[in-house]
């Protein structure tokens, strides 16, 4: 029998023990973060394409304290209406490199990212078991990955991220406090990115899974009203209506296809993102069995399921939505698994010790290959770790700017908005990287036929007066290839440009021939 001393220290053991395993607890989710906020730590290649507009908008909306409602970028439809829908974020873009320049863009998107990862950790943190929601976020993390760059949907990851711990607050800690913020955060989200009609959908789902667990009318009642305020302040944008809208109604006139905005099926078929495709096949499996281990307890999952299968649905039709998907998975998957009942030797306090040191280890290796880029290799991406700022095509746009070259310029979809960014307001693009800012006849009667037929290209070059082309010439669209490989043959235009990510063509004039002189590339070698 043990005595009084005996028990004491047999239960201070005991704390002692429980508390060394749950500072491992804490000490791996923290560490799986760091080497989170590591692999989002990548240089900006995204350089040539929208960051560039963004950061000019945001100028422009803050110099003038109004946001553009047309087309002011380009000279082919400048009065087309445009509605922005992530104006404010490129306010928040334009503040923070006129502050403290570029690679604090990319510490923002680091530090934003981090914080996304932390909450939907903090979510479920109380209800999963560590050896699920560790992978768990890990493996969302790798599908989620191809959506670190520096674009305005990071907030929507962070507005979508406090939904979820406020709703998963609501329904297991009984905490309705946060779902009070919901509206208020509504309302940064539909003037920040165009994600936002996710957040009313969130809590639609929420209701059918307390009507169908039947809660409290007056708990039912409070989430019914949270939901019709979030819906209203959907409103609050510039465009009112047609704003709130955008979401349903963006692709209708989307006349020019991205990658990103492809299925998974459409670029299997092309060999294109063969990793990222594969890892969320993987990631879908996963998902698949989870649900099926907790429909096998009986555990009331209406608003998982429904948001799992929302998310999933999401990223099949289009690639750019991985990233909301792998921002769910984690904890989705993770409070599906806890349910799960481990062998007795795994749950012996130096299996789990030996669990959590496992982790770390992992997570250590991990940032290590992220440091020495071999993540980044294996990813299949171009992404390098640190903080580099690639030139892009700014020595391009220098020699337009230091040789005087005045427009209208031929440009190609990529590299619009690395030019207005350069070279707006003195001169306008043909074209930039929002097709929903043209119309679809424009893309389909005008950009694309003047690439490929030479007398589309003949009749349009001397309507709008084009004076020089401007060409990321890394584009690997069939019409860029064609119109590359024919005007570098044509006599009445001069390769005057060449670097390793534009070139520049400019047209035979007698104003033109000094440049000509000085500059001109022989096609010929």
């Amino acid at each position: 029998m043990l005595t009084t001393s005996a028990y004491a220290e047999v239960v201070n053991n005991h704390f002692n023990i429980f508390n060394i395993l749950n500072k491992l607890k804490i000490l791996t989710i923290i560490f799986l973060l760091t080497a989170l906020a590591v692999l989002a730590t990548h240089s900006l290649d995204s350089i040539n394409q929208d960051i560039g507009r963004h950061l000019k908008t945001g100028e422009i909306i803050w110099q003038t304290k109004s946001i553009p409602q047309t087309n002011l970028f380009s000279y082919t439809e400048p009065d087309r209406p445009f509605i922005n829908h992530h104006w404010l974020s490129e306010v928040v873009f334009y503040l923070v490199d006129r502050l403290a320049g570029l690679k604090a863009l990319i510490i923002l998107k680091v530090i934003t990212l981090t914080a996304v990862f932390a909450l939907v950790a903090a979510a479920v943190y109380r209800r999963t078991k560590t050896w699920a929601l560790f992978p768990a976020l890990l493996l969302g993390w790798l599908v989620f990955f191809d959506r670190s760059d520096v674009r305005p949907e990071i907030f929507s990851y962070l507005f979508l991220a406090f939904f979820l711990f406020a709703i998963f607050r609501a329904k297991y800690s009984s905490k309705f406090k946060y779902l009070y913020i919901l509206p208020l955060i509504e309302i940064f989200w539909v003037n920040s990115h165009i994600y936002f009609i996710i957040g009313p959908a969130l809590l639609f789902f929420l209701l059918l899974d307390q009507k169908v667990r039947r809660v409290e009318p007056p708990v039912f009642k409070k989430t019914l009203q949270i939901f019709l305020l979030t819906g209203l302040a959907t409103l609050l944008n510039p465009n009112f209506i047609k704003g709130a809208l955008a979401p349903l109604t963006i692709l209708k006139n989307y006349g020019y296809t991205i990658v990103e905005n492809q299925s998974i099926f459409f670029l299997t078929d092309y060999g294109i993102l063969g990793r990222q495709i594969a890892l969320f096949e993987i990631s879908l499996v996963i998902l698949i069995i989870s649900f099926i281990v907790a429909f096998s307890q009986k555990r009331p999952v209406i608003f998982e399921f429904l948001a799992a299968l929302f998310f999933t649905v999401l990223a099949i039709k289009m690639i750019r939505n991985f990233g909301l998907y792998g921002l769910a998975f984690g904890p989705l998957i993770a409070l599906n698994f806890s349910t799960l009942k481990l062998p007795t030797w795994l749950r012996t306090k130096p299996a789990k010790v030996g669990i959590y040191l496992s982790g770390l280890a992992l997570i250590w290796i991990l940032i290590v290959s992220a440091v020495n880029n071999n993540f980044y290799q294996w990813y299949q991406s171009g992404k390098r770790f640190g903080l580099t700022i690639p030139a892009g095509a700014a020595r391009g746009v220098e020699f337009i700017k230091a040789n005087k070259i005045q427009g209208p310029v031929f440009n190609n979809f990529d590299v619009g908005s690395f030019l207005i960014w350069k070279l707006y307001p003195e001169q306008k693009v043909f074209v930039d990287g929002r097709p929903e800012a043209y119309s679809t006849d424009f893309f389909e009667k005008i950009y694309k036929p003047m690439q490929t037929d030479p007398a589309v290209w003949g009749k349009y070059s001397r309507e709008y007066g084009i004076n020089y082309v401007f060409f990321d010439h890394y584009d690997i669209t069939p019409w860029a290839r064609t119109f590359l490989a024919r005007i570098s043959q044509d006599p009445n235009w001069s390769k005057i440009y060449l670097d390793d990510s534009a070139v520049v063509f400019i047209k035979r004039t007698p104003g033109n021939k000094n440049l000509i002189n000085r500059f001109e590339i022989n096609t010929s070698h």
